[in-house]
């Protein structure tokens, strides 16, 4: 679907255009991020010693997603290219070549997988029983791991066409699929086995390997698939633009790692409260990642059709929007941190913690906005490796050693930990607004 209407839209038609994008991203994203929100909520009401696994599973698996990710944003932006320039014959050879592509990268990930969870689990600061819960956890999400790769690289094949109502409707399915599976298998209702922290991993493989197969059917239905082709001049294309999302994804998870060790060693409870709170921002994030991800595909549709002018005034109504949804959002983490902390949790010690960690959360919805949605913008302009950079120095010379030095070494505790979230991402919203409004809109394209 051409998103690129014509060179007089005013502000208003450009939110509506955004709307239409953004709020099935925005959807499917929540419904992706679902999957692991009830699962996070299921077993909250087992034993914090769960939750806890079930929240350090969930790091380990976006680091996977990282090399998915990088495979994923490379081929939106060059679908979205070759859409806005109405070239329909590279357009569906990049789709095939990121498919195969998506599909490689799935088998590399999960055999690294199977042979570092449980290290990795011990790298996060896990004793031998919660390790032996992620193990379990994660051997059987590995396993299936090339649904959770399939979803996103042909999600990001739809998004480049500029159809995201499909995905969020095969990921609305999911969801209700999961939900079904889930519960029973959890805590042992309608007669089936009390499996708990097995019984949502089997749920979460099983929904989500209907829904790849299905996405990719409809991709193929839908023409935007054939799975015949693979280009060598599509791949190094991707690959240029997708590599420096990799090294992004895996600065920003093995940063978040060794962040998250820094929480564990504070207690368990305040591990947990952690996880817990991250999923209550993610109401927030993900709204984020929508709009910036709606900013990628109308930049990277704009640019190919050489029109660069068009491209920046849709990124300054997507980050106008942006701020205001997620400031919003931030104000209800400020006012109301203990009602949603108890929608997760009912252990008094992680809700005291959470309770904190919320207002933490609401501190930095106004630069984490303008990073993530600036961030998309570039991506649509090829400027990956910027956004790379960028990451690097928020996670690594920001984040982590201000979390070091305050909360750990001079044992300040976990208001500092936390604290260096808001400055992490201020310094990361400066520097991408700098690169955005300096940037030379007009040489960004995909040949």
């Amino acid at each position: 679907m051409d998103l690129v209407n014509n060179e007089n839209l005013t502000p208003k038609q450009m939110r509506r255009v955004i709307y239409a994008l953004a709020f099935p991203i925005v959807g499917t994203n929540l419904l992706l991020r679902g999957v692991g929100i009830v699962d996070t909520a299921m077993v909250g009401h087992i034993s914090p010693q769960v939750q806890a696994a079930v929240g350090m599973s969930q790091w380990i698996i976006g680091l996977m997603m990282a090399l998915l990710w990088g495979v994923a944003v490379g081929g939106t932006i060059s679908v979205a290219n070759f859409t806005g320039a109405r070239d329909d014959k590279n357009r569906i050879s990049s789709a095939d070549t990121v498919f195969w592509m998506g599909l490689g990268a799935s088998i590399i990930v999960t055999i690294l997988a199977l042979l570092f969870v449980r290290p990795l689990s011990y790298i996060m600061g896990a004793d031998e029983t919660l390790s032996r819960s992620v193990g379990s956890y994660m051997l059987i999400i590995c396993l299936f791991f090339a649904s959770k790769g399939t979803l996103m690289v042909v999600g990001g094949i739809f998004q480049g066409f500029g159809d995201t109502k499909t995905p969020f409707r095969v990921n609305f399915g999911i969801n209700i699929i999961h939900i079904l599976i889930a519960y029973p298998l959890t805590f042992g209702a309608w007669g089936f086995p009390r499996l708990e922290i097995i019984g949502v991993a089997l749920a979460t493989v099983t929904s989500e390997t209907l829904g790849a197969a299905f996405l990719a059917y409809l991709a193929y239905r839908k023409k935007l698939l054939k799975f015949k082709c693979f280009s060598f001049i599509r791949m190094k294309n991707i690959i240029n633009l997708g590599f420096p999302v990799f090294g992004e994804r895996i600065m920003t998870f093995t940063s978040q790692i060794v962040y998250t060790r820094f929480v564990l060693l504070i207690s368990l409870s305040a591990y947990a409260a952690h996880s817990v709170g991250l999923m209550i921002e993610s109401v927030a994030f993900l709204p984020g990642i929508g709009f910036a991800q709606a900013a990628t595909t109308l930049v990277g549709q704009n640019l190919g059709a050489r029109l660069p002018h068009m491209a920046k005034k849709f990124s300054n109504q997507a980050l106008i929007i942006g701020l205001t949804i997620m400031g919003f959002l931030g104000i209800t983490y400020w006012v109301f941190p203990e009602i949603w902390m108890k929608i997760f949790s009912n252990d008094p010690e992680v809700i005291e913690y959470g309770i904190l960690f919320c207002k933490f959360a609401a501190v930095l919805q106004i630069p984490l906005a303008a990073t993530m949605i600036l961030a998309g913008s570039l991506r649509g302009a090829g400027q990956t490796r910027w956004v790379m950079y960028v990451t690097i120095i928020g996670t690594w010379f920001v984040r982590v050693p201000v979390a070091y030095l305050f909360g750990s070494y001079m044992g300040y505790g976990i208001f500092f930990i936390w604290l260096a979230m808001p400055v992490d991402w201020a310094v990361r919203a400066i520097l991408m607004l700098a690169k955005f409004y300096s940037h030379k809109w007009g040489s960004d394209y995909i040949k």
